[in-house]
């Protein structure tokens, strides 16, 4: 190879090693500098468009009305229904028992209803709670001497009970009755003396609701004594039901749904036929439940609904001891003592 192909394929080597280097350190330092990208959408990460809708937390429970003191009865069902907590675990389709159905407390049955029985104890009136034919004094004597009554398991009471209560409504002793999903049956034998039916199935929302497609949205269907004051409550477990003399008193949205057809539409979930109220749901009573929406100004009405009006003028009689009366005719007499035997001594 002469010289000047010798310095040549140096001089080559050179430069091509020098182009190498700067394209290194180059790099090195276009490395350091952030790069340019798109901005990239998050809003699917922000909690508030992702957090479902709730409703607003109500006031106390308060009453309006100033009667002196009155009773009342409340019948809770089975302490052993189940342990349920506000909705139901699964949905209840009309046909499942009432112990099923029940949507009760983990504290305790009379827990479920201690919104109502708190505001009657503070306003001066007694609450005595019957607990099924293992009571110590039966239902119809207890009715003789209360003004209203309630019960939140209308299926768990017996034939001689349920008879009872309707004598107690028709002599215009003030009725509540909170009868939820999987209880239309008994509400209906219950309730169709005083044109009061019970529809099978559950109402659920996917639109207007509380967080949860069970908790259905109520709105008044009008002005009345039980809606003064209440704009919406909430459900948690709403069953439908009618009454065969008017509309209902409260419903929910036409967004709503019936599970048994999926059909939309308002449908009626509170009615009262005169001294009779029935609502399909008894969670609205429970304390969690309470303070939600309007839920207390619905309490408080109730309160006020049954200490008022006139003292109902019903007797049954005599009781024999829990669970029953005694038969037509009065008590029956004890038994003849045999006559003595010819052996028998003086």
């Amino acid at each position: 190879m002469s010289v000047d192909l010798r310095t040549t394929v140096g001089a080559f080597a050179l430069i091509f090693l020098a182009v190498v280097g700067v394209a290194a350190v180059g790099g090195v330092v276009l490395d350091d500098a952030p790069p340019e990208t798109d901005a990239v959408a998050d809003d699917h990460w922000q909690l508030d468009a992702v957090e479902p809708e709730t409703v607003s937390e109500g006031g106390e429970v308060e009453m309006e009305s100033s009667e002196p003191s009155n009773t009342v009865v409340v019948h809770l069902g089975s302490g052993g229904a189940g342990l349920g907590g506000g909705t139901s675990i699964l949905p209840i389709e009309d046909g499942d028992s009432p112990a099923d159905a029940d949507i009760g407390s983990v504290g305790g049955v009379r827990r479920g209803v201690a919104p109502l029985t708190a505001a009657l104890v503070e306003n001066g009136h007694e609450v005595r709670f019957y607990g099924g034919i293992a009571s110590r004094e039966p239902l119809p004597s207890m009715l003789s001497d209360a003004d209203a009554f309630v019960t939140t398991s209308p299926g768990a009471l017996s034939a001689t009970d349920a008879d009872a209560v309707e004598t107690f409504v028709e002599a215009g002793g003030r009725t509540l009755v909170a009868s939820d999903p999987g209880g239309a049956g008994a509400l209906t034998d219950f309730g169709s003396p005083f044109g009061v039916y019970g529809e099978a199935g559950y109402v659920y929302d996917m639109e207007n609701n509380d967080a949860n497609y069970l908790s259905v949205l109520v709105e008044p269907t009008g002005p009345g004594a039980l809606t003064e004051g209440v704009e919406q409550v909430v459900f948690r477990g709403a069953a439908p039901v009618g009454t065969a003399d008017g509309p209902a008193t409260l419903a929910t949205a036409e967004t709503s749904r019936l599970s048994t057809t999926r059909e939309a539409g308002a449908y009626g979930v509170a009615v009262r036929s005169d001294s009779l109220a029935v609502v399909g749901d008894s969670s609205f009573l429970e304390p969690e439940n309470a303070g939600r929406a309007d839920n207390g100004v619905l309490i408080g009405n109730v309160a006020d609904f049954l200490v008022t009006g006139e003292t109902p003028d019903v007797s049954f009689g005599p009781a024999t001891g829990p669970g029953g009366a005694v038969p037509p005719g009065g008590a029956t007499p004890p038994p003849e003592p045999p006559e003595p035997s010819g052996n028998a001594t003086a």
